[in-house]
């Protein structure tokens, strides 16, 4: 038996290593999988305690091998709190913190099964703890440098970086700075905070896009976390209520249990006529088209067709006049715009609710109910103009000038049709472009614009409001296939609130990875951090 098993081993051996050599190929081949990054969508928010609000909206796509769908997002330091993971749906996604060592971050999980070709947007949401520092290089500001998240193992290049810092209320746009050689691709205010933005094409996944900012130090204030002084105060209010509770019964009289509340900041003031419309709770399609009624407004776009879609066309400025300032949501709407005037139904959906969060963020601290009354005060008074203005021409510039806010009234429809008196004719005049820019075009010849007639052609009052009517009901209904699909699949959403997760350990499946992102003690500094890979 013992010389039978020496002579029978080497063969034995000889067959196990060629079957082994033959499967191994096969195992390598199974476990290579490839992802392509095409958008990367950071905006942060910096408080006036020094903490930062990050919100991540990234584009993905596996393209070869059998991926699991776990995509790891890096964060900047350790103390992050994630306040919400979910899709471009708004429906949430499982999370696990894979934090450890010069590394902070976290692990999404992608909602299976996970199909090869198929764009995955997650949208990640982050408070992290006391991101702001003394600039050495400039004295008496405070600043921070910031990169993305970086995807060593991502193919090609991502389609589209953006990231947007919001600055504390009050700093003004002479007061900010940036880092040596990288310059703001453009400064905006979003309500009463001052926006700073860079965007880059075909970026390179593997490669920090580093920004930073500087400004005055009176802005913020870096001292001990108010918070603790807070919770301290309440603890000490929830003592002395108890004590009071236990004199109240030792004198068996009758009482009052103690109630502490916080009162909130009254009504959200400074939004705009479009985040009014989310505020006042207007459908996500509704709120889409008073965003291209805005982009009207400024002539960057015109209609081109209704039916059976709406197909809009980027307009061209004229030589020497300048681009008129664009918010966030209209750049996010003009990237769902095609080069046939088609709009892509998921970059309008990732509008949507990127518009919703930041609204969302703008009304933390205040009244919900006094920002609604408030903004149908603003709406009321915009109808009150119209209504009081003594002649047609006049209600038409009242029109004019209020379009946006009027617009935000889910009534729109029905008061618009009662406006104008019977038997009344009007001139639509030239600069009404938001009339003549589409969504209503008139019948006959009247040629399309930028070339609107010099002279307004008279029209019945009341051909004239069933016209915008029609053409704002066309333009809702026509913007994508199926508006009730297209509705439900954003809305209820989620609260974007905080929320206890299961303990999980690592996993160890191949994913699309990142590298993390950085923040430094000043603007000038260099930044260093943990680097990651696919794995």
């Amino acid at each position: 038996m013992v010389m039978q098993s020496r002579v029978l081993r080497p063969a034995f051996i000889s067959i196990a290593l060629l079957i082994s050599g033959a499967l191994i190929p096969i195992c390598v081949a199974q476990a290579a999988i490839t992802y392509t990054v095409s958008q990367e969508w950071v905006r942060v928010w910096i408080n006036t305690d020094g903490s930062i609000d990050i919100q991540y909206n990234i584009t993905l796509a596996y393209t070869s091998g059998s991926p699991q769908g776990i995509v790891t997002v890096g964060m900047p330091k350790g103390g992050f709190q994630i306040q919400s993971v979910r899709d471009a749906s708004g429906a949430d996604l499982d999370y696990t913190d894979v934090s450890g060592g010069d590394f902070y971050g976290i692990d999404v999980q992608l909602e299976k099964p996970i199909a090869l070709n198929r764009p995955y947007t997650l949208l990640v949401y982050a408070v992290v703890p006391e991101m702001i520092f003394t600039d050495s290089a400039n004295p008496g500001n405070v600043g921070m440098s910031f990169y993305p998240t970086t995807f060593d193992g991502a193919s090609g290049f991502i389609r589209n970086v953006r990231v947007a810092i919001g600055l504390p209320e009050g700093v003004t746009s002479d007061e900010v700075k940036h880092p040596a050689n990288i310059p703001f691709d453009n400064v905006f205010m979003d309500g009463n905070n001052l926006v700073v933005y860079w965007e880059r094409s075909n970026w390179p996944p593997a490669q920090p896009l580093k920004v930073g900012v500087s400004f005055p130090e009176k802005y913020v204030s870096l001292g001990p976390n108010i918070w603790l002084y807070v919770a301290i105060g309440g603890a000490i209010l929830v003592i002395i209520g108890a004590i009071i509770i236990v004199l109240m019964r030792f004198r068996k009289a009758p009482y009052e249990k103690p109630r502490i509340a916080i009162e909130a900041l009254g009504a959200a003031r400074g939004l705009t006529a479009v985040e009014a419309g989310v505020v006042l709770d207007l459908k996500p399609i509704r709120v889409l088209t008073m965003i291209l009624f805005g982009l009207l407004l400024k002539r960057v776009v015109m209609v081109m067709a209704t039916d059976p879609l709406l197909r809009l066309q980027r307009l061209e400025r004229p030589a020497g006049e300048p681009t008129p300032p664009l918010r966030f949501y209209e750049i996010d709407y003009l990237d769902a715009l095609g080069a046939d005037g088609s709009l892509n139904e998921m970059t309008l959906a990732r509008t949507y609710l990127a518009l919703r969060d930041a609204v969302d963020y703008k009304l933390r601290g205040y009244s919900r109910a006094d920002t609604v009354n408030y903004y149908r005060s603003i709406v009321n008074k915009a109808w009150g103009q119209v209504m009081q203005a003594g002649t047609p021409e006049l209600q038409g510039d009242a029109i004019d000038q209020n379009i946006e806010w009027l617009l935000a009234d889910d009534g729109f429809d029905e008061k618009f049709s009662v406006v104008f008196p019977p038997d009344v004719i009007i001139y639509p005049r030239p600069g009404w472009w938001w009339y003549w820019g589409g969504p209503y075009f008139p019948s006959g010849p009247t040629p399309l614009p930028p070339n609107v007639p010099t002279e307004g052609r008279p029209i019945p009052a009341q051909e004239f409001a069933n016209n915008i009517v029609r053409g704002l009901e066309k333009a809702a209904n026509n913007t994508v296939k199926n508006v009730q699909e297209f509705t439900n699949r954003l809305v209820p959403a989620p609260a974007m609130a905080a929320r206890d997760r299961p303990v999980r350990s690592r996993s160890s499946c191949v994913c699309a990875c990142a590298h993390c992102a950085c923040a430094c003690a000043c603007v000038s500094c260099a930044c260093a951090c943990a680097h990651g890979g696919a794995r």
